[in-house]
This record gives C-alpha cells, sequence and structure tokens, in this order.
C-alpha cells in the first residue's frame, strides 16, 4: 500500500504544477542512490496512466573508482523495468578547475547538459530529476548562509526551463525517509555514494548537523522551510511580471550584444537596475548561472559611473562595456587567449563537451552501407575503423602546427589554421572548433565540418565504430 499511496502523492505533485501531459516522452535523470531510485519506480508506477514513454539518463562524473559500477547498476535496474536507458561520462575535476568552479557545480552543468541532450535526441517533453522535500530545505539554507535574494530563497522551482527544456521535481513534496522506506518495502536496492557523507560539502554539514540541531527548535523545519521557500517563489514571480515591461523599457538586442541607456537605467529603482541587468545576461549568454550579487552590484556602478571603455568581466565569458551614452553587455570567446579544453571519448561511450557546445557518443556498428556513411562536410557523425579509434579518441580545439588532409585529398595535407580561414570560420571562434583526434594525436574529424582523409574506411575494413555528434543547444 505504501508504493500505491506515494505513487498517488507524487500524482497530485505532477498534476498540481502542470508537469507532464498525457503521452509525455520523460527523460529520468538516474544516479543510482535511493531519490532518483525511487523516482525512477514511481513514474514507472503512474506511466500507464499518464501514457508515459519513459527513458533513464545516468551521467558517470568520473569522481570515484567504483562510478562505472553505478552505471551499470542503471542499466540493469532500467532494463528491469522496460525501460531506455542513456549513459554518458565527463571529466568533472578537470573541468571544474578550467572554469573555476566547484567540483559540485561542475558536475551539475555536466549532468543537466547531458540530460538535455537525451531529451532533444528522444524528443521528450521534460526531464525529470529526484529533488525531495530534504533538498529543497537545505538548498533554501545553503542560499541563506552564502547570501541570496527573494529568488535564490525560493529555492528550487518544482518546473524550469533548460535549454529549452523542461526540468520537473515530481519528489518536491516527499521527504527521503519516505523514499527508503518505499524503496526497502519493495525489496528495491540503491547505490550509497560515501561523498554525500564529506562533512567538507557544505550542503553535507546542513543535512548533517545543522538541520538535525535545528529540528531540536522546530521539529517541522524541513516542511517549514519549503513552504516559505513555495511564497518566495510566487512573490518574485509577482515582482519579475509587474517589472518586466520597464526593464525591457531600457534593454536593446536580445542575442550577442544587449544595450542599455544609462539616463533610462539611472531612472529605475535600484531593485530594478539589478533585475535589467540580469536579462542582459541571461539574453547574451542564456542563462544567469553563477552570477552574484557582488557581480551583478559591481556592473550596476560601473554602468552608473564607469567612463567610456571602462569594462567589467562577469561569470560565463559575459563582460559590460561602457560605450557613450550606456553601456553594452556582450558574450566573449571564453576569455581572450583561453585554451580550448580536452576530453577523453571512450569506445564505446558518450562526453558532454559544453564548451564545444556538443555531445559525443561512440557505437560500434556493423552492415555493408555504414561505410559510404558520414562524409558529407556538415556531417553530424563519421565512420572509423575499430583498429584506428581504439580504445578512447581525443576531443579538443585547434593547437598550433595542427595539419590534416581533408577527405579526398589523398597525400595532401593542409594546415588546420589554413583550412579554417578558408571555412570562414571567424578567428575569435576558431580556438573553440571542436577537433576529434586518435589517442595518438591523428585528426580524424573537424566536428561538423570537415572528415579528414585519414578516417577513411578500407575496402576490407572489419568492425567499426560510429562516433555522433550532437548539439547541446537548439
Amino acid at each position: 500500500m505504501i508504493g500505491e499511496a506515494l505513487a498517488a502523492r507524487v500524482r497530485r505533485t505532477i498534476d498540481r504544477h502542470r508537469m507532464l501531459a498525457v503521452g509525455d516522452t520523460v527523460v529520468v535523470g538516474v544516479s543510482g542512490g535511493p531519490d532518483s531510485t525511487a523516482l525512477l519506480y514511481l513514474l514507472a508506477e503512474v506511466r500507464a496512466s499518464l501514457r508515459l514513454s519513459l527513458h533513464a539518463a545516468h551521467f558517470n562524473h568520473r569522481l570515484r573508482p567504483d562510478a562505472d559500477d553505478d552505471t551499470g547498476f542503471v542499466v540493469s535496474m532500467s532494463r528491469a523495468l522496460g525501460v531506455s536507458c542513456h549513459h554518458g561520462a565527463g571529466d568533472t575535476r578537470p573541468h571544474a578547475a578550467r572554469l573555476h568552479l566547484s567540483v559540485e557545480d561542475a558536475g551539475r552543468r555536466l549532468r543537466y547538459a547531458f540530460f538535455a541532450s537525451v531529451a532533444r535526441k528522444v524528443g521528450a517533453q521534460a526531464v525529470a530529476t529526484g529533488h525531495t522535500r530534504d533538498d529543497q530545505a537545505e538548498t533554501v539554507l545553503m542560499r541563506f548562509f552564502r547570501g541570496t535574494g527573494l529568488r535564490g530563497l525560493g529555492g528550487i522551482p518544482p518546473v524550469r526551463t533548460l535549454d529549452g527544456v523542461r526540468v520537473i521535481r515530481p519528489l518536491l513534496d516527499v521527504r527521503r525517509a519516505e523514499l527508503e522506506a518505499y524503496l526497502r518495502g519493495a525489496a528495491v536496492t540503491w547505490r550509497e555514494d560515501p561523498t554525500n557523507r564529506d562533512l567538507a560539502i557544505l550542503r553535507n554539514r546542513l543535512r548533517l548537523v545543522a538541520l538535525p540541531a535545528i529540528e531540536g527548535y522546530n521539529p517541522n523545519i524541513h516542511n517549514t522551510l519549503a513552504r516559505m521557500a513555495e511564497l518566495l517563489r510566487d512573490e518574485a514571480d509577482a515582482l519579475d511580471e509587474l517589472a518586466a515591461p520597464r526593464v525591457a523599457g531600457v534593454l536593446e538586442g536580445n542575442t550577442g550584444v544587449v544595450r542599455i541607456g544609462r539616463a533610462a537605467f539611472a531612472r529605475l529603482p535600484v531593485a530594478l537596475e539589478r533585475r535589467a541587468l540580469r536579462e542582459a545576461v541571461r539574453r547574451v549568454r542564456g542563462n544567469i548561472d553563477s552570477l552574484g550579487f557582488v557581480h551583478l552590484e559591481g556592473a550596476r556602478r560601473l554602468l552608473l559611473e564607469g567612463g567610456d571603455g571602462a569594462f567589467a568581466e562577469l561569470p560565463g565569458g559575459v563582460r559590460v562595456t561602457i560605450v557613450s551614452g550606456g553601456a553594452e553587455i556582450s558574450a566573449q570567446a571564453h576569455g581572450d587567449g583561453a585554451a580550448a579544453p580536452e576530453y577523453r571519448l571512450d569506445v564505446p561511450g558518450s562526453v558532454v563537451a559544453p564548451e564545444f557546445g556538443i555531445m559525443l557518443s561512440a557505437v560500434e556498428v556493423t552492415g555493408p552501407d555504414a561505410a559510404t556513411r558520414g562524409f558529407a562536410p556538415d556531417a553530424g557523425d563519421i565512420m572509423v575503423e575499430v583498429s584506428r579509434a581504439g580504445r578512447s579518441l581525443i576531443l579538443r580545439g585547434p593547437r598550433p602546427g595542427d595539419r590534416f588532409a581533408p577527405y579526398g585529398m589523398r597525400g595532401q595535407t593542409k594546415k588546420l589554421s589554413d583550412y579554417l580561414s578558408e571555412a570562414k570560420i571567424p578567428r575569435h571562434e576558431r580556438r573553440f572548433v571542436p577537433v576529434l583526434t586518435t589517442a595518438g594525436g591523428e585528426i580524424l574529424w573537424i566536428v561538423g565540418v570537415r572528415v579528414a582523409e585519414s578516417a577513411r574506411i578500407g575496402a576490407d575494413a572489419g568492425r567499426l565504430v560510429k562516433v555522433i555528434a550532437r548539439k547541446l543547444r537548439a
């Protein structure tokens, strides 16, 4: 009965927030932990009544030696439930170091980029994640300690949009202990992540130390914080709606570069000045992740007081530059002189590369027509002999001295820099043109641009690897 009762509560949450419609395709983010495992099982219980098509998505952050075991667990569980499973991986620590992020933030970005790419691949209307009422309380408290505004204290929204995909949280009204009781009652196991007990991580200290102490004053603190978050989200939504016309009135442009007139900006209340800057950043970058008060306040003071030519750098490669009569907010190419990152693509396997805006997947294929596919200049996939691909490939940006022979030019190599120039790719974008090479450094593919002669498949080719590129943003 506990399963039926809990599934009914989850269905009520889905209906109350209009998370799903009958017949929707849903990508379910599954780590293998108790929350996401319970989410997959509970959505499987309601799938018939909503006629849902479910796809599990698991992302390996490569943070623990046993992380591959998590992948195997999720694949087996999905198969048992009759759910398609998609899995990918990314090197989280190097990604965090490159972008000056915490490992937790870097992992979240890679994970959600993967979920969104899977959603686009399968035509899903939503991505479901296993956030619980406990996660909500921890998030609100964490943001309070770090400092935030009204929107931040609103915590985790039940529904949000990410890269054009709807992200839903069907478990926000359920406590973590209830989910574990549900799984034990159904004799379902789950994976434990030992990093969840690491007190060096703020969220863990709040969950294991602070919240149990606060329960001594308010045993209902999780529900109290969740209710407060809901109220503040409603307040923030109302203020955003009321402020939208005045904010839009000081902004010119929607993508690339947004201009703000100084005189009109100065007439806004301070709270709307900050909203205008947030909206400008969202327009040029697509999101406002990592944009904190200190960044907004610095940009606001610069816009009001800075002289022509003065500028400020904001997170995510956004620059605010003072020009005559106001400011221009523009997206930079990952910073001047920045080096493109490098990723390892296992064969078979997948990798998410946000800097390049793509996800690559490698799968072994067979079939008589396979060798003839993939050589158009704008190809979204290529074929490579297994003997050449090896166990892993490298995805990186162009490097000084790179040379390759474009497909069809046997024995004639060109400088990669010359080829990109002839292809009319702007100079400031060339550092982030994705290049796929063998582990030994031989260029196989300028991804989405041109296949190399080195990827040619011989007449007597045996096993083949298909490498597929998918854009992370629509």
